[in-house]
């Protein structure tokens, strides 16, 4: 299960150093990530995906050096 785009926002988001279980979205990895504001626990690999997304919307892009 994904989230929709847009509905949760990276920046809410502070790392935890406590075990909280699953992340509420993919209930597949170890939560990394949570937002108090938005009750929301996620995993490293959901958070990378809010990131890519927003970066995305942005147009903020990492170009390789040549």
């Amino acid at each position: 299960m994904q989230p929709l785009p847009g509905v949760l926002d990276h920046r809410a988001f502070s790392r935890v150093r406590v075990d909280l279980g699953r992340g509420d979205v993919c209930d597949a990895g170890k939560v990394v990530y949570r937002s108090a504001a938005d009750r929301v626990s996620i995993c490293a690999g959901c958070y990378a995906r809010l990131v890519r997304e927003w970066n995305g919307r942005e147009g903020r892009r990492l170009h390789a050096l040549r």
